[in-house]
């Protein structure tokens, strides 16, 4: 009886702590620990825009059979963010793919859910977030004011370090209440479960 391959996707994200976290959530979301991920990272935005469409096709060539494209909205406007991604990888080598903007940055995702920061933090007490997480200026430097407040000073987070730990404990349906997540998760859960 032969095994089937686990489903291999492509990311492009801005760096390995996005792709390290987004790797952890399309296991989760799929129900699958065999899900093999390739990936390019731009070191930024900048580099995306100009070679996604390339960076696509060599994905294709390595077996990729979808393609998720992470772009932070940072301070950009939405739509023409979208409309800058669509322009730079259409048409997209690889069907079906997905452009995920994180509003502001993938850490406002994590914000959705407290418990998950202090869980992987093992903080004492769980952070008080006020406000809806797409709405908080700077998810990342908030998630490190927070978890210094939270821990009394004697810890520090590290998106590099922490970001695959918080999305092990992330709970799904409170980072579904963040309008950016939605489509991530859709797109894994129809696609690659």
């Amino acid at each position: 009886m032969s095994k089937k391959k686990p489903p291999k996707v492509g990311i492009i994200a801005e760096d390995d702590s996005d792709v390290d976290a987004a790797k952890v959530l399309i296991q989760r979301i799929a129900n699958k620990d065999n899900v093999a991920i390739k990936r390019f990272v731009g070191q930024g935005c900048g580099r995306i825009k100009r070679k996604c469409h390339s960076w696509a096709r060599n994905l294709q060539i390595k077996g990729c059979r979808y393609l998720i494209l992470l772009h932070d909205l940072d301070r950009n406007e939405l739509k023409e963010l979208q409309n800058d991604l669509d322009n730079a990888i259409s048409p997209s080598p690889i069907t079906p793919y997905l452009i995920c903007i994180p509003i502001e940055e993938m850490e406002a995702w994590w914000l959705a859910d407290p418990q998950a920061i202090q869980k992987a933090l093992n903080l004492n007490i769980t952070p008080k977030i006020t406000g809806h997480p797409q709405d908080i200026t700077s998810p990342k430097e908030h998630i490190e004011s927070l978890v210094k407040k939270y821990s009394q000073k004697t810890k520090v987070y590290l998106n590099t370090k922490h970001n695959s730990l918080i999305a092990q404990h992330l709970d799904l349906d409170k980072a579904r209440k963040c309008g950016s997540f939605l489509p991530f998760y859709d797109f894994v859960s129809t696609h690659m479960s």
